[in-house]
């Protein structure tokens, strides 16, 4: 079997059982659309072709295995069919006008099974990487959410669902060393037909993947960029982040004024507060220095302690102490509110009760 998201397949499938062209998009628009994920519920379609499309077609290849669920924030475990684990957070936005009314969502998506990256504050890195997801499986993950949420929430006044509107690759997993598949998962989320989704909805999030961005820049890929940076300094990043051995920080900056060059996008900065290590003043003045003639937002979060790792969360203190520092040198910066919780669901929490079990 073979997913419903090959498009050359499907036509070819429909042509082979000489149904009509517009089947095609009637199908995607139940799933895209609708946010149908069973051919059965298709009742738009026959009941003779979709037992046929159901013998060679699947809508979703993951299955939820786990889900955890608060106010804001809802994981999600998903197993592949080779019986590999992994997680997806959905993140609810309420109006800060409308008592706990919804005003949007958020998925942070994962690329990979795992990672390779191996950030020494990050609980993902310790389970390495296992295989990258395909493309179908990293849009299962928006599929199944919208299905999700419409059962959660139901219609709203004009009768139509609620869907994800932000997508975020800051999952599990580098994505810029899934490129490929990555990419062809953007094209689905970008296209009128399909989720339709803003480029600037989508983010790509990146330890800082040279080559990665350089293809960006080649192939005019025009979502947003996130850098995780976490330090000012190349001794301090490499510290804790060992691909910056790899991709020296003098370097990453290079290329992302190329970036911003050729996209005009500003650039996010994601900057996790570790006690005495990366909210110093010497790293905040190294950040400025670094910084402070791009076009950037830094992103501020209070590291999200762990028992696996033994780095520790800076203080409040300590982290407007910092803001304010950057800020004196005309730095944009906002201090990112965490979603840490006893579920561990929140940046660089992924995989926690994996490494639990390991433990």
């Amino acid at each position: 079997m073979q997913s419903i998201l090959n498009i050359d397949s499907l036509d070819t499938f429909l042509k082979e059982n000489k149904e009509q062209s517009f089947r095609n998009k009637q199908i995607y628009r139940n799933i895209f659309k609708n946010h149908i994920i069973s051919f059965d519920d298709m009742t738009d379609i026959s009941k003779e072709l979709r037992k046929k499309i159901s013998e060679d077609f699947f809508v979703l290849s993951i299955k939820e295995k786990d889900v955890l669920e608060e106010k804001e924030t809802t994981k999600i475990s998903f197993e592949t069919q080779d019986g590999k684990v992994f997680e997806t957070v959905l993140m609810f936005h309420y109006s800060k006008h409308h008592k706990w009314k919804l005003n949007r969502i958020t998925i942070c998506l994962s690329s990979q099974i795992w990672c390779a990256v191996w950030c020494k504050f990050c609980v993902t890195g310790k389970l390495w990487l296992f295989r990258d997801l395909e493309y179908n499986e990293i849009l299962e993950q928006i599929l199944w959410a919208n299905k999700y949420i419409a059962d959660k929430f139901g219609q709203k006044d004009d009768r139509t669902y609620h869907k994800i509107r932000n997508v975020v690759f800051m999952g599990m997993g580098e994505p810029l060393l899934n490129y490929d598949n990555v990419m062809k998962s953007i094209g689905f989320m970008l296209e009128q037909q399909y989720l339709s989704l803003s480029r600037r909805h989508v983010t790509i999030s990146t330890s800082g993947i040279i080559p990665g961005i350089k293809k960006l820049i080649e192939d005019k890929v025009e979502v947003m960029l996130a850098i995780s940076l976490h330090a000012g300094s190349q001794a301090t990043r490499q510290s804790i982040m060992p691909i910056s051995k790899t991709y020296n920080i003098d370097k990453l900056i290079d290329i992302l004024d190329k970036y911003i060059e050729a996209t005009d996008n500003r650039i996010f900065y994601e900057y996790i507060m570790i006690k005495d290590i990366t909210d110093t003043e010497d790293e905040a003045k190294a950040l400025i220095k670094l910084l402070k003639w791009q076009l950037s937002h830094i992103n501020l979060i209070a590291y999200n302690e762990n028992p696996t790792v033994d780095f520790k969360r800076s203080s409040n203190n300590r982290i407007h102490k910092f803001k304010r520092i950057l800020e004196g040198e005309w730095l944009t910066v906002t201090i990112r509110e965490s979603l840490w919780n006893e579920l561990k669901w929140a940046c660089g929490q992924l995989g926690y009760e994996k490494i639990k079990k390991i433990k």
